[in-house]
């Protein structure tokens, strides 16, 4: 299965890169999907320092961690990496996740286009397709307006 969102933020990518790379997700969710199960994403960083192909992603939620490898690495432009582990309720049905980010200039913007894809573990699975993408595009959408208002708003020093 494979949800894409794409998402136009009025900002340059070389702003909205590091975003990709280290950010908190502060705003409160709009979407019930949250309330009814899915995992509200909180934060994701690269916990070795810089990014690279082959270095370690991780993405915390309310309710664990997935640990994630990159496998292309092109600032300000393309980021992928795939799930290598998961404590995450899902890791039960779900075989593979990868994510991709496209970042593009639209006008003096950015048009970023996110895609994931996803494989559940044999056929008596499959009837959770519904309920994973919709709770993927949720996710997606949280994590875009996150970023937007963080790169529209960065946190201040005192």
């Amino acid at each position: 299965m494979m949800v894409r969102t794409r998402w136009t933020v009025p900002h340059p990518p070389e702003v909205l890169w590091p975003a990709l790379c280290d950010s908190r997700m502060e705003l409160r969710p709009r979407c019930p999907v949250f309330c009814l199960g899915a995992p509200r994403p909180t934060a994701c960083r690269l916990p070795d320092g810089p990014g690279a192909v082959g270095a370690r992603r991780q993405c915390a939620s309310e309710q664990g961690v997935v640990r994630q490898r990159i496998t292309r690495w092109e600032p300000p432009a393309q980021l992928a990496f795939r799930m290598e582990s998961t404590d995450l309720g899902f890791h039960r049905f779900v075989d593979q996740l990868g994510d991709e980010f496209e970042l593009s200039p639209a006008g003096t913007g950015t048009r970023v286009t996110r895609t994931t894809t996803v494989t559940v573990r044999g056929r008596r699975y499959a009837a959770l397709y519904p309920a994973l993408w919709v709770g993927l595009k949720a996710v997606h959408r949280f994590v875009f307006r996150n970023w937007q208002r963080m790169v529209v708003a960065p946190p201040t020093v005192a």
